[in-house]
């Protein structure tokens, strides 16, 4: 488990798997909100927290998955949050700049590059700098599938797995580290 700084407000899809994350505002967003909605409703309350400033925005949500150029299914397609944010939707961010201190997106291969340097979806990279960029916030997200637990106290988010990075608020990769895929592996072939 992952302790989260409060004040921060956790954003979870209605069909998220594991446990929706309990922040100081927590929030489970209806599939038919649009992200124009999303990231505005997440402003506003910014505006009622301490000091009118988050110290995390959790964005707790499934991936979208596409494919590759190889014909393999793999993410960096954006997140199925709502109607779905996407490329697109990056510059609405904006709304966020001095607001948010942090945005941890824990969707599965949010960060990965299924195609690089595209200027539509499928280059998570270049999705989560924009966030980072347009939001003045420092945003991590992983790059491989994650995976929820059922029950997490108040104020914490479930522990990474695989290769994870991190933007600082130019956009700029600063982190960028392996947890490793033990439990993801261990289920899937065994433990022996």
């Amino acid at each position: 488990m992952i302790l989260i700084p409060q004040p921060s407000m956790a954003l979870n899809a209605a069909d998220v798997p594991g446990a929706h994350y309990r922040m100081w505002n927590s929030w489970v967003v209806p599939g038919t909100d649009s992200a124009d909605h999303i990231i505005g409703w997440t402003s506003r309350v910014a505006d009622t927290a301490a000091d009118r400033y988050l110290r995390a925005v959790i964005l707790h949500c499934h991936g979208f998955y596409g494919r590759d150029s190889f014909g393999r299914l793999v993410g960096g397609f954006g997140l199925k949050m709502g109607r779905g944010i996407r490329r697109a939707d990056t510059s609405r961010f904006t709304r966020l700049k001095g607001k948010v201190r942090a945005i941890i997106i824990t969707a599965c291969g949010a960060a990965r590059i299924a195609e690089p340097r595209t200027k539509f979806d499928g280059d998570g990279n270049l999705f989560c700098q924009e966030i980072a960029q347009a939001s003045g916030a420092y945003v991590f997200a992983g790059t491989t599938q994650q995976i929820g637990d059922r029950y997490l106290p108040f104020g914490h988010i479930d522990d990474w797995e695989g290769l994870v990075v991190g933007y600082s608020p130019r956009g700029e990769m600063i982190f960028s580290r392996d947890y490793g895929r033990g439990l993801i592996e261990g289920l899937r072939w065994g433990y022996d």
